[in-house]
């Protein structure tokens, strides 16, 4: 594996435009380091670093399934396996661009709870 496409694939991560960014998000929240990645996914390690330089798929049900099919056989991954990763970035990516509100300065940061009658 040479080193640069190493490093360019793990500094793709950060960005949501690239399979990497899911790839990334999907490792962290089930606590795979790369090789138990590359597992999940039925591929190498040096297959992997090359699949995460790929754009990540289209958002459309149409575009995303073809993206993924495509994806999946050049890079010889795992396609429903590739699907939830890639879904999985994207819903982060989207909570990331528009995340919840904030609370209303009256609860303070407090959850306030539901009463069936007044306090006494």
């Amino acid at each position: 594996m040479n080193a640069s496409t190493l490093r360019l694939a793990y500094r793709a991560g950060a960005d949501p435009f690239f399979l990497a960014f899911a790839l990334a998000e999907y490792a962290a929240a089930e606590g795979l380091d790369d090789p138990q990645l590359a597992a999940a996914l039925g591929t190498t390690a040096d297959l992997l670093a090359h699949a995460r330089l790929c754009q990540s798929p289209r958002t459309d049900p149409d575009g995303f399934q073809a993206d993924v099919d495509r994806i999946a056989a050049k890079f010889a991954l795992d396609r429903d396996v590739l699907a939830v990763v890639a879904r999985h970035g994207q819903v982060v990516a989207a909570m990331r661009a528009d995340p919840p509100p904030a609370p209303a300065p009256e609860t303070n940061g407090s959850v306030l709870a539901a009463r069936d009658r007044p306090p006494s």
